[in-house]
């Protein structure tokens, strides 16, 4: 999965009279501090002292398409000054830094006067409606560095998720209402275009087109690191499931789809003898964002929060259950990403049970069966309230791995760090994702930026 980071780009503005080499030197050991890889920072090293040249260097980072702007208030200058150039940005992802005083500092001789262009101008963007962040500290503090770059994975985030389009193939499926989405209000508050054209036909008719020899390699790969249950070979499953993989690859790389939600129940199950779990699975791994059961906020959700962590860790869908004994219970009919598996040699492959198609008794399809990999993650799942506002409801929590339940379905049990009650009490849905990230605070900005609320 090819990870991403943002570009943030800084504008250090100073009054005309003021002495700047000692609020550029700050500057420059903040970006140092953040100069780890995690975020490309954009600056020309020098500061701007009247509204042209401030201008000049917004304009200079809008064409390099930088993910947010760090306006900088280097010592005392007129708010005027900044705040009428920044109309070149607005609607624009704005992170406002200001430098407090330090009696260390002004016994040395430096006192920068920073503080008071930074709440005025704090308090007159308010007033006309930016939309920023403001942080007040120094930059190199290990809090302060943190905070930049949680707010510039947000912001990228944000911003590629107004270029993203995701597949729908099928309709609404178990959550029935949580399912049903409003096209127009994803489009006007996330940016992402939901592509419908595929339907379940559709799909069909690519996968009879893919030929064998393509197949093939897909196959060997798995025999390296799967142990393979003779049954889904005899019955058709995995051919089929292979097949399907490769068409929903093809149809994804044509509509430029980032993720894609499949409803197999029951038309697939049943009645082509083949579920979308395998292929779903692989696709996951390689990068694809996948829900089933045409769930697309959970398929938001899940490209959300694989944008904020940068694409650097395993995702995982599914269902979640509390249990009368402690924790969820979470776990899946088949979906089952093979990057989430504690082991990647310990993963089998079985038939899907029939438990999922129309009859109770026929079926077809492939799951993925391993134990999951343990530790921290970070979960959750976006819902519209039907008034037009969204909410995304999220926590901290820790997975222990179980043996498969059920239909040999991978299993583990979920607990929130917010507690059991609280989670349940404003749980949206049946299905939620997690990440093996902490993303907490990116996940706050990201509701800042969107203008969702947060349900923690």
């Amino acid at each position: 999965m090819k990870t991403s980071k943002p570009r943030a780009g800084i504008v250090l503005a100073s009054h005309t009279r003021e002495p700047t080499s000692f609020s550029l030197g700050l500057l420059n050991k903040g970006i140092k501090a953040m100069g780890d890889g995690d975020i490309e920072i954009i600056f020309n090293g020098k500061a701007a002292v009247d509204d042209r040249g401030i201008r000049d260097a917004i304009k200079e980072l809008k064409d390099k398409d930088v993910d947010l702007y760090i306006i900088v208030a280097g010592n005392w200058i007129e708010p005027p000054v900044l705040s009428h150039p920044l109309e070149e940005i607005r609607g624009q992802n704005i992170l406002l830094l200001g430098f407090p005083e330090s009696m260390e500092m002004i016994k040395e001789g430096h006192f920068l006067g920073a503080n008071s262009a930074f709440t005025v101008l704090r308090n007159s963007m308010k007033q006309m409606d930016f939309r920023f962040r403001d942080i007040q500290k120094f930059p190199y503090r290990e809090d302060a560095v943190r905070e930049i770059k949680d707010f510039a994975h947000a912001s990228r985030a944000s911003r590629e998720m107004r270029r993203v389009k995701m597949g729908l193939i099928g309709y609404c499926s178990m959550g029935i209402y949580t399912t049903c989405f409003d096209q127009l209000k994803i489009r006007s508050v996330f940016g992402v275009e939901i592509d419908s054209y595929a339907d379940s036909y559709l799909l069909y008719d690519q996968m009879m087109k893919v030929e064998e020899k393509r197949t093939g390699p897909v196959l060997e790969e798995l025999k390296k690191r799967c142990q393979i249950d003779e049954q889904v070979v005899k019955n058709g499953s995995l051919d089929k499931s292979l097949k399907m993989y490769l068409a929903l690859k093809d149809m994804a790389e044509e509509r430029d789809w980032k993720g894609v939600t499949v409803k197999c129940q029951h038309e697939y199950s049943t009645f082509l003898k083949c579920t979308a779990c395998l292929p779903l699975s692989l696709l996951t791994d390689d990068g694809l964002m996948c829900t089933d059961e045409g769930d697309v906020h959970a398929l938001v959700t899940m490209i959300a929060m694989n944008e904020l962590s940068g694409k650097s860790e395993p995702l995982y869908f599914g269902d979640i259950y509390k249990l009368e004994e402690g924790g969820f219970l979470m776990g899946h009919c088949g979906l089952s990403p093979h990057s989430c598996a504690a082991d990647s040699s310990g993963i089998n492959l079985f038939p899907q049970s029939p438990r999922i198609s129309l009859d109770g008794r026929t079926t077809g399809g492939v799951i993925s069966n391993y134990m999951f990999r343990e530790g921290p993650v970070t979960i959750g799942r976006i819902e519209n309230d039907r008034q037009g506002s969204y909410y995304f409801h999220f926590t901290r929590g820790n997975i222990k791995a179980i043996e498969p339940l059920a239909n040999r379905w991978s299993s583990l049990v979920f607990t929130p760090d917010s507690g059991q009650e609280a989670f349940a009490d404003n749980q949206l849905a049946n299905h939620y994702i997690f990440i093996y990230d902490d993303i907490e605070d990116r996940v706050r900005d990201f509701c800042f930026i969107n203008g969702l609320k947060v349900l923690e």
